[in-house]
């Protein structure tokens, strides 16, 4: 599915036509007065049967925490909503922003209702299959609390038996929502509005950045994508920022616009197919970040990123593609300290790193893991045992049973490709000692020579030793600390006798488990090794 329109473009006018299809972002990025909200507004009514508009101007604030509306009267209310929004006073007034919080609140209230007739009725058939079919998918509170945690706010929602929202902070006791914050408020609208969407719904959200820090507001917009797939993003806003913290997007440049009357009647704008000509290293680690900030391995979409999220909530978190890239970033706004007012921070993985590389990691302010990936975190047996715990409360079955079956299948599996895994061990070992034989610069002042004999098959042996003895006992915990335990099948073997249909499934339920337990977190921190203390405050 997808949405095309024109846009009037330049003097003399000439219609530029835009595509955009189901799971894609476009930003409509721009100063003010640029013609962002008329544009908007415009595509609003364009598609006014299939849109749903989030105005920057919106109300934030509750008369209630419970919906004054029945399903007859959400319609009629909806149906208003969508007609005023085609009328051009709507870029900057709103006759109906209490209605549009009570729709918000009501659809999220509603889809949980619906979920649990659904399941009453099931269990009232006996059909147990269905039953545990709907169990599996995740409630709409459960979901929107988990995206609120993933965007840094730190708020639990329920609803009490008269359909009441409350929210509880820090396990105290609960309270109305209508006693949250501007921002905190304005990040539960937001996330019901999408949530609770038909797909293939047109999302036009405006100013998304008005009431909320952008340390929220981006990881927020880029979570609710990744829920909503099936449907279409459109946000207009003046925060570089958040088209660069999702990379897929794409980007409509806004430079000015000429007004005829009221509504804007063309505009000068770039279509960038990519965040990279507004991507630099100034406006992703100066402007508007938080003042820790932690550089992690891999990419938007890899393990490391939504794993430090959530271990290290005090930080902004940016992935950077290797371990270099993040030595360079560390480096570079340290060396610019005068500048800004940011802390930066390393980790990277250990890839059985030599003690001498360790150091000089560590001296450029850069943190080597206590393990050789982020893999040997994710499925560490503590986390299998966390995993397996809540998928096991849902599907059933003995856990330690699972544990010890996967303990062995991990076990066997890394036995057939014990080869592999330590030839790759030695390989390292011999680059670092090549990589000793490199001069410093008094070196080459002073003169002299270096050489070296490499023993590959001595090394090769005495690492495989190493290995077959790791085996026979059964250390696990040793080997997936000390060896790249995602080159070999052992992954899958876990997944497959804990039950997970696949890796995606375990390493989000892994996720979902760190979001709900503040002590998880606290424990899987522990296993990184020694961190520093102004990094995890």
């Amino acid at each position: 599915m997808e949405f095309s329109f024109q846009i009037p473009r330049g003097n003399p006018t000439k219609q530029f036509s835009l595509t955009i299809s189901v799971g894609e972002m476009l930003f409509i990025l721009g100063a003010n007065g640029t013609g962002k909200s008329s544009l908007l507004l415009t595509i609003a009514s364009r598609f006014h049967g299939t849109s749903r508009r989030i105005a920057a101007h919106r109300q934030t604030w509750f008369d209630s925490g419970s919906p004054d509306l029945t399903g007859k009267t959400r319609a009629n209310v909806l149906r208003n909503i969508k007609s005023f929004d085609r009328n051009e006073r709507a870029r900057w007034s709103d006759n109906h922003a209490t209605e549009r919080n009570q729709v918000a609140i009501y659809d999220l209230i509603n889809t949980e209702n619906i979920r649990a007739r659904a399941i009453a009725h099931a269990v009232d058939c006996g059909d147990s299959s269905q039953v545990e079919k709907l169990r599996a998918k995740e409630s709409a509170f459960k979901a929107i609390n988990r995206i609120l945690r993933l965007a840094n706010l730190d708020i639990i929602l329920s609803v009490d038996a008269n359909d009441e929202i409350m929210a509880t902070r820090n396990c105290g006791n609960p309270f109305s929502i209508t006693r949250l914050s501007d921002g905190e408020r304005n990040a539960i609208l937001l996330a019901a509005d999408v949530l609770t969407v038909p797909p293939g719904t047109l999302l036009l959200i405006d100013e998304p950045e008005r009431h909320l820090h952008r340390s929220i507001i981006s990881p927020l917009l880029s979570r609710l994508l990744r829920e909503r797939p099936d449907c279409i993003f459109v946000v207009s806003t003046h925060e570089p920022l958040l088209p660069i913290d999702n990379p897929k997007s794409k980007v409509l440049l806004m430079r000015g616009c000429v007004y005829d009357e009221i509504m804007a009647g063309w505009y000068e704008f770039d279509l960038l197919d990519s965040t990279d000509a507004i991507d630099d290293d100034l406006k992703r680690t100066i402007l508007g970040e938080r003042r820790k900030i932690l550089f992690v391995e891999g990419t938007e979409q890899s393990l490391d990123k939504p794993l430090y999220s959530l271990l290290f909530p005090n930080a902004s978190i940016v992935a950077k593609a290797n371990c270099r890239d993040i030595e360079n970033a560390v480096m570079g706004i340290k060396g610019a300290s005068g500048l800004h007012w940011l802390k930066p921070f390393g980790l990277v993985d250990n890839d059985s790193s030599d003690p001498v590389r360790i150091a000089e990691l560590k001296r450029k302010g850069v943190i080597p893991l206590n393990v050789y990936s982020v893999e040997s975190i994710y499925y560490h047996p503590e986390l299998q045992k966390m995993a397996g715990e809540k998928h096991t409360s849902a599907v059933g079955g003995n856990l330690n049973d699972k544990l010890a079956r996967a303990k062995e299948d991990a076990l066997d599996a890394i036995r057939q490709n014990a080869t592999h895994l330590s030839n790759r061990i030695a390989e390292k070992a011999a680059r670092a000692k090549v990589f000793t034989l490199l001069p410093k610069k008094d070196e080459i002042s002073t003169g002299g020579k270096r050489s070296i004999e490499l023993d590959y098959e001595s090394m090769r042996n005495e690492e495989a030793n190493r290995l077959n003895k790791l085996i026979e006992a059964s250390n696990i915990n040793e080997i997936m600390k000390l060896y790249p335990i995602r080159e070999s099948p052992a992954l899958n073997a876990i997944i497959k006798a804990l039950g997970f249909v696949d890796q995606k499934q375990y390493e989000d339920t892994v996720l979902k488990k760190l979001v709900d337990d503040p002590e998880a977190v606290t424990n899987v921190r522990a296993l990184l090794g020694d961190l520093p203390a102004d990094l995890v405050d």
